[in-house]
């Protein structure tokens, strides 16, 4: 594996989650000694993981660790136990297993782990796989992911919370701005965007949300963590130092 050292510290400095969450992703790989990590949300609507992005992986892999693994015996334990990490050697019989031996040692993988994201009320929304070449998944890459869990559990709250009223990355982008009380055209001149193409998001963002106005609009997203990046910013930061 080989990283560009400046691009890695570049998107960890980012102020766009998007690229903080990739930055975390290759910080984890050669901080953690990871050769595979992948991190996915859970689309509540769609019933479904989906990825936030992930690298290492084929896309057979990639789908297959996103898909229905948790209806297989060899990740009972992790579902369980969704506060604690587990690698491959504390879970008897993974080696061995499908997940194990039918879809990652062939793709090079001998040991690695899964973290899964709950929210305060245990609900899983998200999770995060760690895969290495080696025989041993190296401590220091369980002590990062464990360190960045609440940035990666905040990311996926925000995900969710997204994804449940269809907001694309513009309207996020916009509902943030109106959170923080802007102008439809102050709005515009921070985005580069006209102040009628700016009414229009705004528009839709009222529909999508089912709100009257923009107050509480900004209410909503408040509460609900959309548009606002604060927390992953804060844990990520927590977890780096």
């Amino acid at each position: 594996m080989s990283f560009d050292i400046a691009s890695m510290a570049a998107d960890l400095s980012s102020p766009v989650a998007k690229r903080r969450m990739d930055g975390a992703i290759d910080f984890l790989r050669f901080e953690g000694k990871c050769d595979g990590f992948l991190f996915a949300y859970k689309d509540d609507v769609a019933g479904r993981f989906v990825t936030v992005g992930q690298r290492g992986y084929g896309d057979t892999v990639a789908d297959f660790l996103t898909g229905s693994i948790d209806t297989r015996p060899e990740f009972e334990k992790q579902f369980s136990n969704h506060e604690f990490i587990f690698d491959w050697t504390e879970v008897p019989g993974f080696a061995t297993s499908y997940s194990g031996s039918k879809v990652l040692r062939p793709h090079g993988f001998n040991n690695g782990v899964l973290m899964l994201l709950h929210d305060n009320a245990g609900e899983i929304i998200g999770m995060c796989h760690g895969n290495v070449e080696k025989q041993n998944f190296p401590g220091t890459g369980k002590e990062l992911l464990e360190r960045m869990r609440p940035a990666f559990t905040g990311y996926a709250l925000d995900r969710r919370s997204a994804a449940r009223f269809r907001l694309t990355h513009r309207e996020l982008q916009i509902l943030d701005c109106v959170r923080r009380g802007m102008s439809n055209s102050e709005i515009g001149e921070q985005l580069f965007l006209s102040p009628r193409t700016v009414t229009t998001h705004v528009e839709k963002i009222l529909r999508k949300l089912g709100v009257p106005n923009r107050v509480l609009a900004a209410v909503y997203a408040t509460e609900l963590g959309l548009g606002s990046d604060d927390r992953s910013v804060d844990s990520q930061r927590a977890a780096l130092r």
